[in-house]
């Protein structure tokens, strides 16, 4: 009995010193580290443009600037060894890559900081890569994995509430029209197929937790139900896509040891069959049917064979630029260049693709294929290095929460084939494999500590710098969402007739968020839009002013974003408008050596051809419109007029009856 109670006090005593081993700064990083996970997906702004990614991206980099600073105070307090493997030095060749593809980008600003909406510039990688550095030094015990993992369950679980809300059309907040069918879920990502990447990591954190049985089971087993419903109701088929691949990890990983579960696993099919079937009914006669959504995962079906256009100009970007590519977070400004004509008749001329939609194809377009090579082989060097790790370790809950982990990484992986990386998503995806990492790096011989034993004042010195970048690094997000927000204040005012005031604020949110050509834009349809007004008026003075400021506008929209072709193709329509004809072809003539299947600007070009009295120069652009767009009645009811001024009435006749049908 005494000898009992002494393995009990030196069993206490063991975890005692465990504890105390965690520093006060271990312990704040680990809390910054769950903030992330907690605030980044929860978070969204009604005061901003950008609703939901440029709020999240500022948030994300003031938790990591917290994080770093803090481990910069514990090494410069006391000497700390560091962990480093050859799986991390892939990280690093990544980084220099996109650092020198940043430096010779077709447009630097967008691979500094990103796409607007998309921020997947040199500045992300480098937080996502500090971050998931600073957490896998930091977690050290399983137990810490365990509160990550359960974590995001949680926050996955609102997550997925406020979506099914959504899709039920109980949503409180009103977000006025989608781009998408009403009423599919979008939740606090803006967008399903940006959910669905979260929705994937966090339903095998949720299943886990659930099997674990422990005192808030009930709670995880809720998240299950919530997070697999809203993986239904988002309607996204890359997310099913994920989800089903992590659900097969996990299947694997956990083998035999699902045995003693089969009643929970049972009654859990049982509810999903029971959610399913509810939802054909009632999505059957609406546009939110989710057996047609099933049926197009096929290649054969219409997004599909567009994502594959998309894919193409993705590999022409590549083989353009073969060592660097065009840069990080330029896929939309390439994919003017490179898109194929098949696409852009997929989509009727209507929309440019921002993103590769097929994440080593985004990474290989935007920073050369070497490094989307090196950041998969990363990913896939983890997954097996954590398969095999959790085979060492004993303990049924530490392997439970191991196998969430992995199935969760490779769930997301799996989605992004197919889907967009943007911060809500990917900051958690980080995290995962940093704690998994950090926690089980101490039976994996391939890990080294390195002590850094340097002068006291070269360590200030690289802490400052470090601190300083990262600093920056917050000071751009911040300044970028303030541009935002007087983006809106600027388009309240325009609405309003603040004419002066509308004006200023569109001024301040370019100088705060100097590299968004759109508020420029912006401001010049809206001196557009005051210029056909003055015209109605016969406000002659009117009319010149604001046609000219508007034209000054657009020229501003173009220095922030040289490649954007629609800043040019609006730029061309305000020269038109203005009488100025034939300077307004030569911008079209431009645009179109860029992008040669832009269907407004083969228009705006046959329409001005008119002008200047070229009209089988502009029956040639009316006819590529109708190429894209074959009903598009515009281009109808000019052609119809040329080629009755020509004399030609059998074409107009032929092309007379496509305009009445």
């Amino acid at each position: 009995m005494a000898k009992k109670v002494a393995k009990k006090r030196v069993a206490k005593e063991k975890i005692k010193l465990k504890e105390q081993s965690i520093s006060l700064y271990d312990r704040w990083i680990t809390y910054m580290c769950y903030a992330i996970l907690v605030f980044l997906p929860l978070a969204f702004s009604r005061i901003s443009y950008d609703q939901f990614d440029g709020v999240k991206l500022a948030i994300f980099r003031v938790l990591v600037l917290v994080a770093v600073l803090l481990w910069l105070a514990k090494i410069l307090k006391a000497p700390e060894a560091i962990s480093w493997s050859w799986r991390e030095g892939l990280l690093a060749g990544f980084l220099v890559i996109a650092a020198i593809s940043t430096v010779s980008s077709i447009h630097i600003p967008t691979s500094l900081h990103g796409k607007y909406k998309r921020y997947e510039g040199l500045l992300t990688y480098i937080t996502y890569f500090t971050i998931y550095f600073v957490a896998m030094q930091t977690f050290r015990r399983k137990a810490q994995l365990k509160t990550l993992i359960e974590t995001i369950s949680i926050v996955g679980g609102v997550v997925a509430l406020y979506g099914i809300l959504q899709y039920l059309g109980l949503d409180p907040i009103a977000w006025g029209t989608v781009p998408f069918e009403a009423r599919r879920s979008f939740s606090t990502f803006g967008n399903p197929d940006l959910l669905a990447g979260y929705l994937v990591i966090a339903f095998p954190c949720a299943l886990v937790s659930f099997l674990d049985g422990n005192q808030r089971r009930w709670l995880h087993g809720a998240n299950v139900f919530l997070l697999g419903t809203c993986l239904l109701t988002a309607l996204t088929r890359s997310g099913w896509i994920g989800a089903l691949v992590s659900l097969i990890f996990l299947a694997v990983l956990l083998g035999r040891s699902l045995k003693p579960y089969w009643r929970q696993m049972a009654a859990m099919g049982l509810v999903v069959v029971i959610v399913l079937g509810a939802m054909m009914i009632f999505s059957a006669d609406s546009d939110l049917n989710i057996v047609s959504k099933f049926q197009g995962i096929s290649l054969s079906s219409g997004t599909a064979k567009s994502r594959i256009e998309i894919w193409k100009a993705g590999y022409f970007m590549m083989r353009d630029r073969p060592l660097f590519g065009q840069g990080p977070g330029t896929f939309r400004l390439a994919s003017e260049r490179f898109e194929t004509r098949r696409y852009v008749k997929f989509v009727a001329g209507g929309t440019v693709s921002d993103n590769a939609h097929n994440y080593f194809l985004q990474l290989a377009s935007g920073n050369g294929p070497v490094a989307a090579v090196l950041m998969y082989v990363f990913f896939i060097a983890w997954i097996i290095r954590s398969i095999k790790v959790r085979r060492e370790i004993i303990d049924t809950t530490d392997r439970l929460m191991l196998a969430g982990a992995i199935a969760g990484v490779t769930g997301y992986l799996a989605t992004m084939m197919f889907g967009i990386s943007i911060v809500g998503a990917s900051s958690s995806f980080w995290l995962v494999m940093a704690a998994v990492t950090g926690c089980t790096r101490r039976i994996d011989p391939a890990y080294h500590s390195y002590k850094i034993e340097w002068a006291q004042e070269l360590k200030l010195a690289v802490s400052v710098a470090i601190a300083l970048v990262t600093l920056v690094s917050v000071f751009i997000a911040f300044s970028m969402y303030a541009g935002d927000v007087y983006f809106v204040k600027a388009l309240r005012s325009s609405s309003s007739n603040q004419r002066d005031l509308a004006v200023s604020q569109f001024n301040t949110a370019a100088r705060l968020y100097p590299g968004n050509g759109r508020i420029m834009s912006q401001l010049g349809q809206t001196y557009s839009r005051w210029a056909s007004m003055a015209r109605q008026q016969q406000d002659n003075n009117g009319f010149t002013f604001y046609g000219n400021q508007a034209i000054i506008a657009f020229k501003r929209a173009q220095e922030a974003e040289p490649l954007e072709v629609d800043y040019q193709v609006f730029l061309a329509n305000s020269l038109g408008f203005m009488g100025q004809s034939s300077e307004a072809i030569e911008v079209l003539e431009k645009v179109l050596a860029y992008r040669p299947h832009s269907l407004p600007a083969h228009l705006l070009t046959g329409i001005y051809k008119e002008h200047i009295n070229e009209d089988k120069d502009a029956i040639k652009h009316y006819e590529k419109v109708l190429y894209i767009s074959p009903s598009h009645p515009e281009a109808l009811k000019r052609i119809v007029e040329v080629y009755k001024r020509l004399g030609n009435d059998e074409k107009a006749a032929f092309y007379s009856k496509r305009l009445e049908e």
